[in-house]
C-alpha cells in the first residue's frame, strides 16, 4: 500500500504547484471581485446622492423660475400703469396748452379791438371835419 501511495504522491507531486498556484490565483479574483462589488457598491451610492443633490437643485431652480415669472409680471403691471399715467399727464399738458393757446388768441383779438377803437377815436378827434366849425 506504500508502493500506491508513493507513486499516487509522485503523480500529484509535480501537478502540486498548478493546484497551488490555481487555488491561489481564484483566491485572489474572489478577493478582487469582492472588492470590485465594494468599489461599485460605493460608485451606485455615490451617485444616488448625486442623483439627490441634482434634484434638490433642480426643484430649487423651479422655484426661482417661479418667483422671477412672478416678478417679471408685477414689474409688466407696474410698466402698464405708469404708461397709463403719462398718457393722462399728456393728456391734460395737451388741454392746458390749448386753453392757454385761446386765452392768447382772445387776449390777442381783445387788444387788436381795443387798439381799433382807441385808433378810430383818436383819428375822429384829430380829423377836421369832426371839429366844430369858427363860422357858426
Amino acid at each position: 500500500m506504500i508502493g500506491k501511495m508513493a507513486r499516487m504522491v509522485r503523480s500529484i507531486f509535480p501537478r502540486l504547484p498548478i493546484v497551488v498556484l490555481v487555488v491561489a490565483v481564484s483566491g485572489c479574483f474572489a478577493s478582487n471581485q469582492e472588492q470590485q462589488a465594494q468599489e461599485a457598491e460605493a460608485a451606485a451610492s455615490h451617485a444616488q446622492e448625486s442623483a439627490a443633490r441634482a434634484e434638490d437643485a433642480a426643484s430649487k431652480a423651479l422655484v426661482a423660475a417661479q418667483q422671477a415669472s412672478d416678478a417679471a409680471d408685477k414689474a409688466a403691471k407696474a410698466v402698464e400703469e405708469a404708461t397709463k399715467a403719462l398718457d393722462r399727464a399728456s393728456d391734460r399738458l395737451d388741454q392746458l396748452r390749448i386753453q392757454r393757446e385761446a386765452q392768447a388768441a382772445a387776449a390777442h383779438k381783445h387788444r387788436a379791438a381795443h387798439r381799433k377803437s382807441t385808433a378810430t377815436a383818436s383819428a375822429t378827434a384829430a380829423s377836421p371835419a369832426a371839429a366844430p366849425s369858427p363860422a357858426n
